[in-house]
């Protein structure tokens, strides 16, 4: 029985702090467009920068990698430079991922609130 009231008055404590849990996961979505992870392929052929809120804000080609492809007639280069942008893209993003599931597991620390198993954003 005096679990439930715990629990009870936890919750009520809750919703009594939710405008100020609201304005903090507003300002935790500005953060997030703020960070910025960068990855390469290719050893910096192809170079993408994203952002803590999953967008790829920008990819860059090396513009001999580009050269070498304007004058090549070989599928096989341009599959290579295909998969280097993909690879530098999923590089990209699984860093943008982790640095976002760091940025909310410790905003989440900061509020009290508990942390699911695996973190906010999962495995």
């Amino acid at each position: 029985m005096f679990d439930g009231l715990k629990n009870m008055a936890g919750m009520a404590s809750m919703m009594k702090d939710l405008p100020k849990m609201q304005a903090r996961l507003e300002q935790m979505k500005q953060e997030l467009s703020s960070i910025r992870v960068e990855a390469e392929t290719g050893g910096g052929a192809v170079r993408v920068i994203a952002t803590g809120d999953m967008n790829v804000e920008s990819v860059k080609i090396d513009p001999a990698m580009m050269a070498s492809l304007v004058n090549a007639d070989s599928p096989d280069d341009h599959r290579m430079a295909e998969e280097l942008v993909a690879g530098a893209v999923r590089a990209a993003m699984e860093r943008a991922r982790e640095a976002a599931k760091t940025h909310l597991s410790n905003a989440a620390s900061e509020m009290g609130l508990p942390i699911p198993p695996g973190g906010l954003l999962g495995p």
